[in-house]
C-alpha cells in the first residue's frame, strides 16, 4: 500500500458511513492478549513521561478490536456529562458501563467529531495518508490512556474502507507497565495532554516568509501538499498578507523590522481581506493609507479598530466613499456638500486627499479624523444620508417604469401603483408651472425626480 489512501470513500460524517464493531471482549481475553503480544514484541520501545520521569515501554502491534476507549477521557467530559444527563444517569453511572457497547459507540462518535475539528484534524490526516505514525498507549488491559481520537479515526476509516484502509485493521500501542495506580496513570495523561507543546510556534509573520521561501523552492503544488493547503487560493492569501506587513513597514520608514507588527496578526489579515473586494482603486488607495494610520495608532486609540472598516465589512456600505469625501471637505480640497447627500470622491479629489492621509507623522490624527466621521455616520444615517437614500430609491422606480409593460400589469396592480404616486405628492405638495421650471434647475432636487416618476408611471398606467 502507498503512503496515501487510495480514494476518499471514507468521507463524510460518522453517522451516514458503516460502524465499527465495539464489542468489547472481556477484561482477562484482553489482558492475556496483549501480554502475549509483549512477550513476542521486538526492540521497538516508547519513552512516556512519568512522575518518576520518562519510563521506556514495549510497542506491541494487536487487532484494534483489543482496545478500549477510555470514559476519563479529558477532552470529551463536556459531551459525556451531557450525554449522561440526558439519559437521566449520572456521570458514574455512565463511567461504570464504559466497556458496554452502547457506551463505546457513544464515545466513539464523541471522538470523531473531534478528530475531524479543523484545529486539530487528526482524522484528516489519517485519511489521507493511510498511515499511523506514531503508537497510542495503552494500559495492560487495553484501556487507551493517550490516542483515543487517532483510535477512533483508524477504525471509523477501516470500516467504511476495509481495503483502502486494511492497515488499520491492526494498530501499533504502547503498553505500560503493570501495577501503575490511578494517580500514576492520572500524571501521566496529564503530562502528555496539558504540557505545553515543546515545538516553538512559527508566529505569523515568519510562517508566511518560510511559506515564501518554499514557494520559490519547491513550486507551489508541492507546497499545497506539505501545508495541508485545501485550496491554492490559501497560499496566495497568506503570502498577500505577508506583503501587505512588508508594504505598511515601508510605509512606517522601518522596512524589514518585522518585531514591529508580530502582534498585529489580526488588523493585517481584517485589512487584506477588505483590500481584495474593494472598488474603486483610488477609494481602496486611501483606505489602505488609513488602516495602515489605525494600525500605527492603535495603542493611542481608546476604540477597538477590529470594530472599524477596512478591518471590518462597512457599516453603513456608503462609508467607503462618505468618510474619505468629508476627510476632502475637511480639508478644503472639494467643497462641502449638502447634508444629506452622498457625492463620489473623484480621483483628483483622491489624489490631492492621499498624501495628507499617508503621513506617518500625522497617523494619530488620519485615524482619529476617520474614525469619528465613521461614528457619525453610523448614529445619523438618516440626517446625513436620507435625501442620497431617497433620490436613489426615486430613480430606480423611474427606471423601472421605464422597463415595464402595461400587459404585465393586473388592474389591482395598476391601482395600488396609483395610489402610491398619489402618496408621494403629499409629501411633495402639487406640481405647478413655477415648480416646474425650478425643477428644471434644480435638475436632482427631489420634485424634479418625484416629477419624472410620476410621468414615467402615467405613461405606463394609463
Amino acid at each position: 500500500m502507498s503512503d496515501t489512501a487510495p480514494d476518499d470513500t471514507a468521507s463524510g460524517t460518522a453517522a451516514d458511513q458503516p460502524r465499527p464493531d465495539l464489542t468489547v471482549p472481556p477484561k482477562a481475553d484482553r489482558t492475556a492478549r496483549i501480554a502475549e503480544a509483549v512477550s513476542a514484541a521486538g526492540d521497538a520501545t516508547h519513552f512516556v513521561p512519568a512522575e518518576t520521569g520518562y519510563l521506556e515501554v514495549p510497542v506491541i502491534e494487536l487487532d484494534h478490536g483489543n482496545l478500549v476507549y477510555r470514559a476519563d477521557n479529558g477532552r470529551v467530559l463536556s459531551e459525556l456529562t451531557n450525554a449522561a444527563l440526558a439519559q437521566n444517569v449520572s456521570l458514574d453511572d455512565l463511567k461504570a458501563r464504559a466497556e458496554n457497547a452502547e457506551v463505546q459507540h457513544l464515545l466513539h462518535d464523541l471522538l470523531i467529531d473531534k478528530a475531524r475539528d479543523p484545529k486539530g484534524p487528526i482524522y484528516e490526516e489519517l485519511e489521507r495518508y493511510g498511515r499511523q505514525t506514531d503508537p497510542l498507549l495503552i494500559r495492560e488491559d487495553g484501556v487507551v490512556l493517550n490516542g483515543n481520537r487517532r483510535l477512533a479515526s483508524m477504525r471509523q476509516l477501516q470500516a467504511a474502507n476495509p481495503d483502502g484502509y486494511a492497515r488499520f485493521a491492526h494498530v501499533r500501542a504502547a503498553v505500560l507497565p503493570e501495577g501503575l495506580t490511578e494517580q500514576e496513570v492520572e500524571f501521566i495523561e496529564a503530562a502528555l495532554q496539558m504540557a505545553p507543546d515543546l515545538k516553538l510556534d512559527y508566529g505569523w509573520i515568519n510562517r508566511r516568509l518560510k511559506l515564501r521561501q518554499h514557494v520559490a523552492d519547491m513550486g507551489a503544488d508541492r507546497v499545497l501538499e506539505a501545508y495541508r493547503f485545501s485550496d491554492p487560493a490559501e497560499i496566495d492569501r497568506e503570502l498577500a498578507e505577508l506583503a501587505l506587513a512588508e508594504d505598511y513597514l515601508d510605509w512606517a520608514g522601518q522596512p524589514g523590522h518585522f518585531q514591529l507588527v508580530d502582534d498585529h496578526e489580526d488588523a493585517f489579515t481584517a485589512l487584506q481581506a477588505q483590500m481584495e473586494t474593494f472598488k474603486p482603486p483610488h477609494l481602496a488607495l486611501l483606505w489602505h493609507r488609513v488602516g495602515f494610520s489605525m494600525i500605527r495608532a492603535r495603542d493611542a486609540l481608546d476604540r477597538k479598530i477590529l470594530h472599524y472598516f477596512p478591518f471590518t465589512d462597512p457599516l453603513p456600505p456608503v462609508t467607503r466613499n462618505w468618510v474619505p469625501r468629508s476627510l476632502a471637505e475637511d480639508h478644503g480640497i472639494v467643497e462641502r456638500q449638502n447634508e444629506g447627500e452622498n457625492r463620489p470622491l473623484d480621483k483628483s479629489g483622491a489624489d490631492r486627499l492621499l498624501p495628507l492621509v499617508s503621513d506617518p507623522a500625522q497617523a494619530a490624527a488620519t485615524a482619529k479624523a476617520a474614525m469619528a466621521l465613521m461614528d457619525t455616520l453610523k448614529g445619523n444615517q438618516d440626517r446625513l444620508l436620507g435625501f442620497a437614500r431617497l433620490m436613489s430609491l426615486l430613480r430606480n422606480a423611474g427606471k423601472t417604469f421605464e422597463e415595464m409593460k402595461v400587459e404585465d400589469l393586473t388592474e389591482e396592480q395598476m391601482r395600488s401603483i396609483r395610489a402610491q404616486l398619489a402618496a408621494l405628492q403629499q409629501y411633495t405638495g402639487p406640481v405647478t408651472p413655477a415648480d416646474a421650471a425650478h425643477d428644471h434647475e434644480a435638475g436632482d432636487g427631489v420634485r424634479s425626480t418625484v416629477r419624472r416618476t410620476w410621468n414615467k408611471a402615467r405613461r405606463l398606467i394609463d
